[in-house]
């Protein structure tokens, strides 16, 4: 895996034909997407490739790393991050989801784990763990919300945050999979909205509660 530091201290050619492939790879997928238009993309020649990369599936294992970095670190500079009460943060997430993939006006570019996870599953079952290993890190990143919050505002409740971290994860990548279908992100903002309603029924918030504590998140996020 290519850890933050290690992405960081890449050769300025590498780090433009890994972000080249992410490009091309998430906007075409794998198979469409060729080494000669990478190159092409970054202008260097096919043995300036060669020289970093062993072939188009070395390019491929080495961006999903580089997209779920640049994710990463987009999601942990996130102005929910900075709420103190874990209910917040739970929403605020939703409407940082939202508000990167560009609202109900912008259309996504799409998930590159859900590109490459639909694609290459049968046929590269290393990029396709791989993907699964990244799904699960996302998801376990939101775990921790939900487990701090149902501690708080819903002890007895049944619902297990690991699950509902999966479940996250998975409207998710079916909301960006079908925006893309239709060139829309209506279906995603709706989408959202409705997880949200209904982790609204698992914490016992109510629309109007949920409508202030949204507005108290606004304010916090902006001072």
């Amino acid at each position: 895996m290519l850890h933050r530091t290690q992405i960081n201290q890449l050769p300025e050619t590498k780090r433009k034909l890994l972000d080249a492939g992410v490009s091309l790879m998430r906007h075409r997928g794998f198979n469409a997407t060729t080494v000669d238009e990478v190159c092409a993309e970054v202008g260097v020649t096919k043995g300036g490739f060669f020289h970093y990369f062993d072939n188009k599936e070395d390019l491929a294992t080495a961006a999903v790393d580089r997209f779920y970095e640049r994710k990463a670190k987009e999601f942990a500079d996130a102005p929910f991050r900075r709420l103190a009460d874990p209910l917040d943060r739970i929403f605020g997430r939703l409407d940082f989801v939202n508000e990167s993939a560009g609202g109900i006006k912008g259309l996504t570019k799409g998930c590159l784990f859900g590109m490459f996870a639909q694609e290459m599953s049968f046929s590269n079952p290393e990029l396709r763990s791989l993907c699964q290993a990244k799904f699960a890190q996302i998801a376990k990143d939101f775990e921790g919300d939900l487990a701090e919050a149902k501690a708080r505002y819903a002890p007895r409740a049944a619902f297990d945050p690991k699950n509902i971290a999966m479940l996250y994860v998975s409207i998710v990548q079916g909301s960006l999979m079908l925006a893309k279908a239709s060139e829309s992100n209506r279906v995603l903002v709706a989408n959202i909205d409705q997880f949200r309603a209904y982790l609204q029924t698992l914490f016992g918030q109510s629309r109007h509660s949920t409508a202030k504590r949204r507005a108290k998140v606004s304010a916090q996020a902006g001072n």
